[in-house]
């Protein structure tokens, strides 16, 4: 689960837009607004709030889009739009003091909050929290934090499936799964469990067994999906798994020895879109586009960028970031209305 921080920023680059004389495009980060013409100029220090910020109406009615924000729980959310055709994500603001420095953590000054979609409850089947199948990553949007990474430093990204989280692991012989949040027990046919089901599949049955015997712990992290969410990927079947990440012996595993596990037992790993050195405006082109799945032909939701040899960083700890297609994030399904599990 990514988090909402609200800090002072600056106004990156301004363009026309297109279909307006009054109307302007102003890029903070990752993400463009659009802004009333002359308002900014490049350099300018700002307040972002990116979209589904929650933040109370004082705020929103101070700012003048109140009208423009959806009520939740007695809070207003910044939402997308799209304005005489150019997509808007977010809202950029003057910073209430000068003094404010580039940088500053101004998400308590606002009460800002994040909004989470409504939550879907275990169906009883969820087991407790297991120390040795960590919880996946929090990944946070690239688009926010777009000097992680080194200008030039050899990255991947693989298409951002559009399914739910799945960890399966065998930790001294013994078989374990779980969804993003808990642990799940095992059903008496795997292929009935969105998060059982890759124990189901003979290629990673072979490779989980194959690593389990050299090491007490191995856990795969990867994306059951087809009928689990709003983007079915004409899945045959229904559903089906493919694999992004993966931990021995409590170390993330480097990208190609990643694949080179994978490729030896012929299970399928998440699509990869492109190996480049990083560049923001080439990885915003990759998140466009069909998806990459075979036997499917809707839109791509996104990519997740990260470098070829794992590292941390202060800011966001595991070097894994996320950038969401405008085209995804601009759709129906881009609302967030789908539910999270637990």
């Amino acid at each position: 689960m990514s988090t909402t921080k609200i800090t002072v920023a600056t106004i990156d680059q301004i363009n026309p837009h297109d279909n307006s004389d009054n109307l302007e495009l102003v890029r903070v980060g990752g993400w463009q607004c659009v802004v009333k013409k002359g308002e900014y100029q490049e350099g300018d220090k700002v307040v972002y709030f990116p979209p589904d910020t929650l933040i109370s109406e004082k705020w929103t009615a101070k700012f003048g889009v109140t009208n423009y924000c959806s009520e939740r729980s007695g809070l207003r959310r910044i939402n997308r739009a799209k304005l005489r055709g150019e997509p808007s994500f977010g809202l950029v603001v003057r910073p209430e003091y000068d003094f404010w420095e580039v940088d500053r953590d101004v998400t308590d000054f606002y009460g800002a909050k994040k909004y989470e979609p409504p939550v879907k409850f275990s169906m009883g089947d969820a087991g407790p929290e297991d120390p040795f199948v960590p919880r996946y990553t929090d990944i946070e949007n690239l688009r926010g934090y777009t000097r992680v990474f080194v200008p030039g430093e050899e990255v991947i990204c693989t298409e951002k499936i559009h399914g739910t989280s799945v960890r399966v692991a065998i930790i001294e012989g013994e078989k374990r799964a779980g969804s993003r949040k808990h642990m799940r027990k095992p059903p008496e046919d795997y292929s009935t469990s969105f998060y059982w089901y890759p124990w189901s599949r003979p290629e990673i049955v072979r490779m989980m067994e194959a690593l389990g015997k050299e090491h007490k712990q191995v856990v795969v992290y990867g994306e059951t999906f087809g009928k689990v969410q709003n983007l079915k990927y004409n899945v045959p079947n229904g559903i089906d798994f493919r694999v992004f990440d993966m931990i021995i012996e409590g170390e993330w595993v480097n990208y190609d020895d990643c694949v080179a596990y994978c490729e030896e037992y012929g299970v399928r790993m998440v699509p990869l879109i492109a190996r480049i050195p990083y560049d923001l405006d080439k990885i915003a082109e990759f998140s466009e586009g069909t998806t990459r799945v075979n036997g499917a032909d809707h839109m791509r939701e996104g990519v997740v960028v990260k470098p070829i040899v794992e590292r941390r960083d202060h800011k966001v700890g595991r070097v894994i970031l996320k950038y969401v297609s405008d085209t995804y994030l601009m759709s129906k399904h881009g609302d967030k209305n789908d539910t999270t599990d637990v």
